[in-house]
């Protein structure tokens, strides 16, 4: 019984048609010996819906309660995604081998187009150049807006980065004088960047 159930169940997973009356029926079995069958009570829900059977509105707040997600389930059971899919297979299926020939044509007809339609645009927009001159470590911060407050390791540290080796000791003498049981440490790091400084120069 179990076989039967699974290998039918799978069966309409991969054909699904919800319009197919069959497919309610075997459906509705399934869940008459799996009543707490979420997926099967959603593909259930969703052929009485297209089938416009009145079961439908009976059997929503039950499939409802089952799933842990209803908006997936509304959207799911309200989309015609699933009849699209077939219609477009459906007109796959119908292309004799010669048809195939017009069909791949006119897609690479169109694949042309829009490549040159590309191609047309590259050539005739103006080119962005980028200014040689631009110098991308811009001092943001002016000396004016720094307040004593603000400073903190990291500032004193993007100091020393960016070689701005005086601003970088002034900060260690702030934070020196902001928390004096760390001042042994900025002392080693004022140091430190007195002998970077002088290295460099």
């Amino acid at each position: 019984m179990v076989n039967k159930t699974r290998d039918s169940f799978s069966r309409i997973l991969n054909e699904f048609d919800p319009s197919d009356s069959s497919t309610s029926i075997v459906l509705k079995e399934i869940l008459n010996t799996y009543p707490f069958f979420q997926s099967a009570s959603a593909y259930y829900l969703k052929t009485l819906k297209v089938q416009k059977k009145e079961a439908f509105n009976e059997l929503l707040p039950k499939t409802a309660i089952l799933t842990y997600n209803r908006h997936i389930l509304r959207n799911w059971i309200y989309s015609k995604k699933e009849t699209e899919t077939n219609k477009k297979i459906d007109l796959i299926d119908k292309y004799s081998f010669l048809d195939w020939f017009d069909v791949i044509n006119e897609s690479e007809s169109n694949l042309d187009h829009k490549i040159d339609l590309i191609d047309k645009f590259l050539k005739s927009s103006p080119k962005i150049n980028l200014d040689k001159d631009y110098d991308s470590k811009v001092d943001i911060i002016t000396e004016s807006k720094i307040k004593d407050d603000l400073i903190t390791e990291t500032l004193a540290k993007i100091y020393i980065n960016q070689k701005k080796y005086n601003k970088a000791i002034k900060a260690y003498n702030i934070l020196s004088l902001k928390y004096p049981k760390k001042s042994s440490f900025f002392a080693d790091q004022i140091e430190m960047i007195k002998k970077q400084k002088n290295i460099n120069n």
